[in-house]
């Protein structure tokens, strides 16, 4: 199409001869010439739009290209970025793993020796509430059983060990127990035996001849010598013979060291009282303090108000009642030795 546009218009261009004449153009070769020119143009503008087009898209893939070059390094600032937090993370957590490791060292050493002052303590609890339950089975102190408990129950609120909750309890409930028991003033009684046993030097004997005082020897009047006389040796002949009735004539025949073994078994009865006190006896404590009546009745003085008070006293004391059950401390112990039992069998 280029060759035949260069000659057409190599053809037009010629001028015409003046001497020759062409013919008239006929209108197919006019109108051949038209879509031969519409066609050229038509040419050219489509290679002035894609020239435009092509510039365009050059425009756009160079934006593009640079967009894509601003992202990539966007892309590798970030990728930077995230191997430092990579970095740094890695290194937060070896810290945190050596400090958990750390802290897990720490909370063994310490469940360790926490657990060694817990068996030490629940050792010396056990002694105390082993201590506390011979005080109250064989002696039936209440208060010194009490005063152990609560002094295992303050060791135990002072520990504070969650796995020791039972045994709290266990001691509140043996604590209670023994809050509600009757009470028997063991104290006062013995205090009274104590001085019964003092008094009983004081207590005048039968053989001592402890009587209302006889009224005077009448006195012969003045001046009659020989009747005053013939008198005081009657008085003095009637002290050397006197006729008494005795009902116990085995405590008229008492010498004086007898005497002496007498008040001395007196006394051994009534500290043998206090004895079976202590020891909850009621059996012995009723038999010592009839006995140490007995001896008052048969060998002392029942007029003298001394005797009559201490007879009293004794009669008042056996009215006593030495049988109370006592309530055991089992529960206590068993939980003790159940938390030492558990506390060795776990390791550390």
């Amino acid at each position: 199409m280029t060759q035949e546009q260069d000659s057409l218009s190599a053809a037009f261009s010629t001028p015409p001869s003046r001497a020759r004449r062409f013919p008239a153009p006929s209108p197919a070769l006019v109108v051949a010439v038209l879509a031969l020119l519409s066609s050229g143009g038509l040419w050219l503008y489509q290679q002035q739009s894609n020239d435009k087009v092509q510039a365009q898209l050059g425009r756009q893939l160079a934006s593009y290209a640079q967009k894509a070059d601003e992202a990539g390094a966007r892309e590798q600032a970030a990728t930077e970025r995230l191997r430092a937090l990579e970095r740094e993370i890695a290194l937060l957590s070896g810290k945190q793993a050596e400090a958990q490791g750390q802290q897990a060292t720490l909370t063994a050493l310490y469940e360790a020796l926490t657990r060694n002052e817990t068996q030490r303590v629940l050792a010396e609890l056990e002694q105390t509430l082993s201590f506390a339950s011979q005080q109250l089975q064989l002696a039936g102190n209440v208060s010194a059983a009490l005063v152990g408990l609560e002094s295992v129950q303050d060791k135990l609120a002072q520990l504070d060990r969650p796995e020791l909750i039972p045994v709290r309890k266990a001691v509140a409930r043996d604590i209670d127990k023994l809050k509600s028991q009757p009470y028997l003033d063991v104290v006062g009684i013995s205090a009274k035996l104590d001085t019964l046993v003092a008094g009983i030097d004081k207590l005048p004997l039968a053989v001592d001849g402890y009587r209302q005082p006889q009224a005077s020897a009448p006195t012969a009047p003045e001046g009659h010598w020989f009747k005053r006389l013939a008198l005081e040796a009657w008085n003095d002949l009637k002290q050397l013979v006197r006729i008494r009735e005795m009902d116990k004539p085995e405590a008229m025949l008492l010498t004086p060291e007898q005497s002496f073994f007498l008040r001395e078994n007196v006394k051994l009865r009534l500290l043998d009282a206090r004895t079976a006190l202590l020891l909850r006896n009621d059996g012995a404590f009723r038999a010592d303090l009839s006995a140490a009546g007995d001896y008052l009745k048969n060998y002392f003085d029942g007029s003298a108000p001394q005797t009559r008070s201490t007879a009293a006293s004794l009669k008042e004391l056996s009215e006593e009642s030495l049988a109370i059950p006592l309530p055991s401390l089992a529960e206590s112990l068993a939980a003790v030795r159940g938390a030492r039992t558990e506390a060795k069998g776990v390791r550390p």
